[in-house]
């Protein structure tokens, strides 16, 4: 009768950890799925403000692509009538691939000043997730 009790008591508490075990893990994902949105919202709030910040440069300089890469500094890239600026991980600037090919290139994010006819299209993609852009605003330049 004694083994019968002992074996009881492995038995329920086997299934307090089994079940304690569930929990913990269905408690992780939720964990890491609020991470996830966390550095999601934190990633679109960057890439408001370096959109945003590009939209008032460009309408400073009067809708003049050349002028808005002079102020961008040495991270900024134009070809044709875009200007491409290129933002790693921590969305700080980092060097365009085409200009370091000694180094792997370190982009996360591709910030791109597209003139139009009479605005500019301002749209930042994710480097890892392919398709449509994470960020896009239109600005049109003040006369």
């Amino acid at each position: 009768m004694k083994g019968t009790k002992t074996s009881l008591f492995l038995v329920e508490l086997m299934l307090s950890l089994l079940l304690f075990a569930f929990c913990a893990a269905i408690c992780i994902q939720i964990f890491n799925a609020a991470g996830k949105r966390t550095r999601d919202a934190e990633a679109l709030s960057k890439a408001v403000f370096a959109a945003t910040q590009a939209a008032e440069l460009y309408k400073s300089v009067g809708g003049d692509l050349e002028k808005l890469d002079d102020l961008l500094g040495n991270t900024a890239l134009l070809l044709d009538d875009t200007v491409s600026v290129y933002y790693d991980a921590g969305w700080n600037t980092t060097v365009p691939p085409m200009l370091d090919s000694a180094y792997p290139s370190k982009a996360r994010y591709i910030m791109s000043v597209m003139e139009m006819e009479d605005y500019a299209m301002i749209e930042i993609f994710d480097v890892k997730s392919s398709g449509a852009p994470f960020l896009r605003i239109d600005v049109k330049a003040v006369a």
